[in-house]
């Protein structure tokens, strides 16, 4: 892994730590306070009730927190093969990513605006925890990146040809046709015979 990546990677897997701690302190305070609505709360007419898209946030806060430390090595290692490596780290980036997705997605669209209320605490950690699983969710899509460039480098060397030979063995070059050909692989090379 080349320096740049890993001068970005790094602080983009510590940010994501970050958002995902804050996110997690975030719904855990908004689920305890929806089961645990006070007498007299206007919210819900004082019934106890949950969000299910907060816990689903609380999930993917915990599925992240989880995962940083096997993708980046912290924990011993499973996989040997670098390419199993980076597939994996794509694989449950691209997992996290979607289902992070969807948590913000489905809260932005339940609270579009709660400028209302914002004089109200549980308004403000609503807000909060939208805007960290945004930027979460940001920090996912840098790593994404990252991940998709190494596994392409990985795939070619750097001073390979543009074009790569996927089929072309060596003797399955066609000969040339006709009569006085030297043996030699025609100009078209990257034909294979059929």
């Amino acid at each position: 892994m080349g320096p740049l990546t890993t001068v970005l990677r790094l602080p983009l897997y510590i940010s994501l730590w970050v958002f995902a701690a804050i996110v997690l302190i975030l719904t855990s305070v908004r689920l305890n306070y929806t089961l645990h609505l006070p007498k007299g709360d206007p919210l819900n007419n004082g019934v106890d009730f949950f969000d299910p898209i907060v816990a689903h946030l609380l999930a993917c806060s915990l599925l992240a927190l989880g995962t940083i430390p096997f993708v980046m090595q912290w924990v011993p290692q499973l996989i040997t093969s670098a390419a199993s490596a980076n597939l994996f780290e794509l694989a449950s980036l691209s997992v996290i990513w979607l289902l992070w997705l969807v948590g913000c997605v489905v809260s932005t669209s339940i609270w579009p605006n709660l400028s209302f209320c914002f004089q109200f605490a549980p308004c403000r950690i609503l807000t909060a925890m939208m805007a960290f699983a945004w930027l979460g969710w940001v920090a996912l899509v840098g790593l994404i990146v990252i991940a998709v460039l190494t596994a392409v480098k990985k795939a070619r060397p750097s001073r390979a040809p543009l074009m790569v030979e996927w089929a072309a063995r060596p003797g399955y070059y066609p000969r040339p046709s006709g009569g006085g050909g030297s043996g030699r692989p025609s100009a078209n090379r990257y034909m294979v015979p059929v």
